[in-house]
């Protein structure tokens, strides 16, 4: 408790799932929190129940696919809060799709992705997108709060989240998703080489963890998860708020030698068993 009391974060990402775990462990720890979202709201969701964390947090519109919507973004919080000593790239995510080459416009749409008649220029508008904001809009995160946490004193913390699916072993019905993924964890390692000791940077790789998206998208019909929780060693989806104190570890003081590393936060998760029951839900709405 308290271990970052007086720090500036910012986490994009925060209107629903991880990124209100991050949010909320961030705040319990005692950091003022900005967090992000394509759509206006009253207040950071995460500072629901916890006491005095309206007084010390923000929920801002952030247009991630667009640089200038970060850097104003970013400004505003450097003009109010005077520094920034912490960034978790959160946002981001897709939808798993039975073809790479035809995407169906069925999950375009889920995904958010722009949309065209044509399935090839659709599939080409989909894996863009997915790289867009898996990949090319954290590293716009990063350059940009970088460039503020170079005149600070002190060390900053950028986290990435990542998923396993960026595991080398490869990630049917996510490829373009996984490619990204797979980028964000080299570039946590290049940059952690370029940024040092303005800011360490390190990478979150996620297994299955439980949000509405997940339960919804991935468990459907079967919301207990006996059958997909089979292939996990510990038996269970992990849950925002273990990633949540994960990543307050790593911005605490007791991980400061802790520099561009991946940590998998995965129950152990076998690389590649959980594509086919992960596409079933999509399967069946098509």
């Amino acid at each position: 408790m308290n271990v970052l009391d007086g720090r500036i974060a910012v986490v994009t990402g925060t209107s629903r799932g991880v990124g209100v775990g991050i949010a909320r462990q961030l705040l319990l720890a005692g950091a003022t929190v900005i967090g992000c979202s394509r759509s206006p709201m009253d207040h950071l969701p995460a500072a629901d129940g916890i006491d005095g964390a309206l007084d010390r947090s923000e929920q801002w519109v952030c247009d991630q696919g667009d640089y200038a919507s970060i850097d104003a973004f970013v400004s505003r919080v450097v003009e109010k809060y005077g520094r920034i000593d912490i960034l978790v790239n959160n946002a981001g995510g897709t939808v798993p799709s039975p073809s790479v080459e035809a995407v169906p416009e069925l999950v375009s749409k889920f995904q958010g992705a722009p949309l065209a008649d044509d399935p090839g220029h659709r599939s080409a508008l989909f894996h863009a997108y997915a790289i867009q904001m898996n990949l090319i809009s954290p590293l716009w995160f990063a350059l940009r709060v970088y460039a503020q946490m170079r005149t600070q004193e002190g060390t900053g913390s950028i986290i990435n989240i990542s998923s396993g699916a960026g595991h080398p072993a490869g990630s049917p019905t996510l490829v373009s998703y996984g490619a990204a993924k797979s980028g964000l964890n080299h570039l946590t390692k290049s940059l952690a080489e370029e940024w040092g000791p303005h800011a360490r940077v390190n990478c979150l790789a996620l297994g299955p963890t439980m949000t509405d998206n997940f339960r919804a998208f991935v468990l459907g019909d079967d919301p207990e998860g006996k059958e997909y929780f089979a292939n996990v060693p510990l038996g269970r989806a992990g849950e925002p708020d273990e990633v949540g104190r994960t990543a307050v570890f790593l911005c605490s003081g007791q991980a400061d030698y802790i520099n561009g590393t991946t940590i998998e936060i995965d129950g152990g998760m076998l690389p590649g068993v959980l594509y086919d029951a992960g596409l079933k839900t999509i399967t069946d709405l098509l």
